[in-house]
């Protein structure tokens, strides 16, 4: 077997023709700047070009569904080996995922509460009946003294249907009481017992009834003269059951919510439903009624209702002049409900739902609507029936209770029953997860809710978890959100994995680099300054130089009194004004929605009467802030997607600047040029043949597509003649294809291109190019490029809140971006940081327990 994977001849982006080596059942840590082409050797050529490769061994019935990655730029890499990845994103959108699901423990805790061969109720404990046992029992509970004879009787056509000849009794409703057969009765009589024979009811129903599509049966007790009727139950039940109306799991799907009948009907299996919010139909409480406080009723389509709605609460005394948050126990019925001529919002939104064949209207009631948790299975996504049922474990009675746990405490209740295959199987997981800082979240938490750094270490539990040989694991930044004891668990589990498998790691922790087995490091720069491997060792230590705020130069806070939050309060939270305040969370996404969905949410409605989120319930009793916040911002570290079209010059607003120099040369205004004429996305100057795209691409049906140079426009995207247009230095092509801090020596500026380019610089950005496409970029590189996209304004006296700012970027990245916030302080703002590096750890820290 070969003793390492061998990339040759690599040159996808930035990368110069390399030639790289990774050590096979070892780790390799590949470090370097933002930008210097780790992602590109790494993600974008050895575990694309593996997933290629592989899916292309397979035939084509079993890849059809997965999407092949396309082909990177290298000679040759060998061996080819099952690879998995681990981006720096969480794609999950929809709501039905949850944690147990991403550490693939909810089948094995179903399997707890399941026995497959069991002939009792898995709810009670009681065994099971059948259907003609249970009749006899409740047949004998209705006999008294007076009876004399039990006649048994079945439905005119069910007789017709199992027995031949004619009974000698019949029973109608009109005659009240058994008689010589008649055959207009509905009931037929099938055979007739003594009280004290009632043990042979079995026997002779068997006899004579052998379709099991009988499901009731009459019994008239001569002497008591009055006629039972029963249901017979065609398997074997549990009448506990029955009575309360649940039913024992019979396949252990029935405890999943996959199913109609394991799922909770209400939810269908989700967890949470959909319904309409009051808080999306009055945006802004804190207005007077008369001033728009009811956003629903200022649409056009509604507005003329509002009349009748004002004459309605003005009945029970209400002014339309009053704040909506003051009357709302008085006027919330007649607004949802209605009254009167108002008809009420709820029954406007029900008509409409009658056109939700069409998007618009589909989109528009998505818009009012909250997803709130389940009030039938409360979050659990099972039926009550799964919910009730008890396993084999001690100290966890009901498979619900188990559901509602934390997997904290889930490890603690299970390692009593340690000794059960399944429940070893549950622990190994959970005590990765726990040291790796998940024991808080509860199994049911949606996976959709979790930020970047929390959805990566639930999938790292389960690459950590992984029992096989022979894979290789690809992993970003695996140590994101995670403090230095956590990262010493990581590398103990990582060394675990290494034993059979291929780990590779594109990584900025010097725990991680140094416990690795092997290093690449790739520079020596970022952009066209890097792209080379410049050592197999690590650089000298970089020692954390803590930074420190500027002195402020007002003593003031931002004080939240009296805070409740998901079931959580807090009597205090406050924020130092005009300076740098750190957030250190422990569950990075519970404390991102109490900042920014709860606090600064109600600071920006008490300022400016509005709020940029309507679906998070929360209370805040009390709260004060110096005058003269001018804005609040929200920039939240996210990798999101974005098409080839979009480059570095589009986001930052600079191609459009160049393209407007271009357009205004002598020769282009002789020509009658615009500005559209030298921009591919334009239907003026785009290429004709590849409409801008710059490539062609040939459909090689069951092969690999085929993509090459436009013949026309020789792979620029412009029309050839416009692409030749010059000021005497640059064309516009040549011009994108320069460095930013280089191009804009020559070419004129202006006050906010001179601001942008100090922040490029500051940021150690300058050297990308406009062409260069975000796509491209490393995660690094685009988390600051959105960061510089979202200050690059002239920012004073404001609060900036800001999240994981440190992804993806190294220490001396980090100086910088430290330098740029307190440039931004010195402008009179508030920064609010939720980032747990300790390089803030000299700022004002608070920290959310």
């Amino acid at each position: 077997m070969a003793k390492s994977i061998q990339l040759k001849g690599v040159r996808t982006n930035n990368l110069k023709n390399i030639d790289v080596e990774f050590p096979i059942n070892k780790i390799t840590c590949v470090s370097g700047v933002s930008g210097s082409g780790k992602s590109s050797l790494v993600f974008n050529t050895l575990a694309n070009e593996s997933k290629r490769r592989f899916l292309n061994s397979l035939p084509s019935s079993m890849n059809f569904f997965e999407r092949v990655p396309t082909s990177a730029e290298v000679d040759s890499i060998s061996p080819v080996l099952p690879v998995w990845s681990l981006a720096q994103n969480n794609p999950i959108v929809g709501s039905r995922l949850n944690m147990a699901d991403q550490l693939e423990i909810s089948y094995e805790l179903a399997q707890l509460y399941f026995e497959p061969f069991s002939t009792g109720c898995l709810i009670h404990g009681n065994e099971f009946v059948d259907g003609l046992s249970q009749v006899e029992t409740d047949i004998t509970d209705t006999l008294t003294g007076d009876c004399k004879v039990i006649h048994v009787l079945i439905g005119k056509d069910h007789y017709l249907e199992n027995i031949s000849g004619m009974p000698a009794r019949s029973f109608d409703s009109k005659t009240s009481t058994i008689r010589d057969f008649d055959k207009e009765d509905s009931q037929w009589e099938i055979f007739r017992i003594k009280p004290k024979s009632i043990g042979q009811f079995r026997k002779k129903w068997m006899e004579l009834i052998k379709n099991s599509s009988v499901a009731q049966l009459s019994v008239y007790l001569a002497g008591q003269d009055e006629l039972k009727h029963f249901n017979l139950n065609t398997t074997a039940f549990c009448p506990k059951c029955s009575e309360e109306e649940v039913r024992s799991a019979r396949q252990i799907s029935d405890l999943l919510p996959y199913n109609g009948v394991g799922a909770c009907s209400e939810c269908k299996g989700y967890g949470s439903t959909l319904s309409y919010d009051i808080n999306k139909i009055v945006k802004f409480p804190k207005k007077k009624i008369s001033e728009g406080a009811i956003t629903f009723l200022e649409y056009a389509k509604y507005s003329e209702h509002y009349k009748y709605f004002i004459a309605e609460i003005k009945k029970v005394g209400v002014s339309p002049d009053s704040r909506f948050c003051d009357v709302k126990d008085e006027v919330e019925e007649i607004l949802m409900r209605g009254s009167g001529r108002f008809y009420g919002v709820l029954n406007f939104l029900y008509g409409l739902e009658e056109k939700r064949y069409k998007r618009s209207a589909r989109i528009f009631l998505r818009s009012l609507q909250s997803e709130k948790c389940c009030h039938i299975c409360d979050g659990r996504r099972v039926s009550p029936s799964a919910l009730l049922h008890r396993g084999k474990l001690q100290n966890i009675i009901s498979y619900g209770d188990c559901l509602s746990l934390t997997l904290e405490e889930l490890y603690e209740n299970l390692f009593v029953d340690k000794s059960d295959t399944i429940v070893k199987k549950i622990l190994s997981k959970l005590e990765i997860a726990i040291e790796l800082g998940l024991g808080q979240f509860p199994l049911m938490t949606k996976l959709k809710s979790l930020e970047t750094s929390e959805y990566q270490k639930s999938l790292l539990v389960r690459y950590l978890s992984f029992q096989g040989s022979g894979s290789l694991f690809v992993l970003d930044e695996p140590s994101l959100g995670m403090n230095s004891d956590e990262q010493k668990v990581l590398l103990k589990f990582l060394k675990k994995l290494s034993t059979n498998n291929t780990v590779v790691m594109v990584e900025h922790s010097r725990v991680l680099q140094q416990g690795s087995d092997h290093n690449i490091v790739i520079g020596p720069g970022a952009g066209h300054l890097g792209g080379e491997v410049v050592a197999h060792k690590l650089p000298k230590i970089e020692k954390i130089q803590k930074q420190s705020s500027k002195k402020k130069v007002v003593d003031e806070e931002i004080v939240f009194k009296n805070i409740e939050f998901e079931g959580f309060r807090y009597n205090e939270i406050k924020f130092q004004v005009g300076t740098i305040n750190q957030v250190k969370t422990q569950m990075d996404s519970f404390d991102k929605r109490l900042v920014i969905n709860a606090l600064f949410n109600e600071l920006n409605e008490d300022i400016f009467n509005e709020k940029y989120d309507f679906e998070t319930s929360y209370e805040i009793d009390d709260l004060s802030y110096p005058d003269g916040i001018e804005n609040i911002f929200i920039y939240e570290t996210r990798i999101e997607k974005s098409t080839s079209r979009s480059t570095v010059g589009t986001a930052l607003d600079l191609s459009g600047h160049v393209r407007n120099y271009f357009s205004k040369l002598p020769v282009s205004k002789s020509l009658g040029l615009e500005k559209g004429h030298f921009s591919k996305n334009s239907k003026l100057g785009q290429c004709a043949v590849c409409e801008g795209k710059g490539i062609q691409e040939i459909d090689m049906q069951f092969l690999e597509d085929v993509t090459f140079d436009c013949d026309e426009c020789g792979g620029t995207g412009l029309k050839k003649f416009y692409a030749t247009i010059t000021d005497g230095k640059y064309t516009i092509i040549d011009a994108c294809k320069t460095p930013v801090s280089t191009l804009f020596e020559t070419l004129p500026t202006t006050p906010k291109i001179k601001r942008t380019i100090e922040y490029l610089k500051l940021l150690n950005l300058d050297y990308l190019t406009l062409d260069r496409t975000i796509p491209s970029l490393s995660g690094g590189e685009r988390l600051r490029v959105k960061l510089l996209k979202a200050i690059d304004k002239k920012v004073k006296n404001s609060v900036i809140v800001l999240t994981n700012i440190s992804y993806g970027l190294s220490i001396n990245e980090l100086t910088s971006i430290c330098e740029l916030l307190e440039g931004l302080t010195g402008q009179g703002n508030t920064l609010v940081l939720l980032d747990n590096h300790e390089i803030f750890s000299n700022f004002n820290t608070i920290e959310l327990d």
